[in-house]
Order: C-alpha cells, then sequence, then structure tokens
C-alpha cells in the first residue's frame, strides 16, 4: 500500500503481478482464473484482503481456499469464497 495524503492507496498493478507468483500450481491456476473474472471489480476494502492473503505462505493460504483451515481473520471470507468460486 501507498500513502496518498491521509488516505491509502493500494497498487493494483503491484497486487495483480504478486497475486499471478505463487510456489504452488494449484495456486497460480486458481488466481489467474480469479484475476480474469473479479480482479477488476474489487473495491478498496477487498484489495487490502487481498494483499493480506497474498502475504500469506502459499500452502496456509491453499489450506484455507480448500477449506482444510479456517480463516484466521473474519474479513477474508468473502474473498475467500470468491477465490473457492473461481
Amino acid at each position: 500500500m501507498e500513502a496518498k495524503g491521509d488516505k491509502a492507496v493500494i497498487n493494483r498493478g503491484r497486487l495483480r503481478w504478486h497475486a499471478s507468483r505463487h510456489a504452488l500450481l494449484e495456486l497460480d491456476i486458481l488466481f489467474r482464473r480469479f484475476l480474469d473474472e473479479h480482479f477488476d471489480r474489487l473495491d478498496d476494502s477487498q484489495l487490502a484482503v487481498l494483499e493480506e492473503l497474498l502475504a500469506l505462505e502459499d500452502l496456509d493460504l491453499w489450506e484455507m481456499i480448500c477449506g482444510r483451515r479456517e480463516c484466521r481473520d473474519a474479513r477474508w471470507n468473502g474473498l475467500v469464497e470468491l477465490l473457492r468460486a473461481s
């Protein structure tokens, strides 16, 4: 996130790049579809949640998306559901 005045601005290009780089092929495939289907419609709060999710270890993120692990933060639930639907 970059600061612009008093408001934080999320760099969509950097976030899109980060979302397309994973050690797990499964995440790469999933995020490719997610980016194509949903990324341009995400609002700032969803982009902030996506940034938090991308900071997780790939295996932890994959386990949450697969439903094997609970989301650590309730704010993540909506975006994890979007990822599952991708």
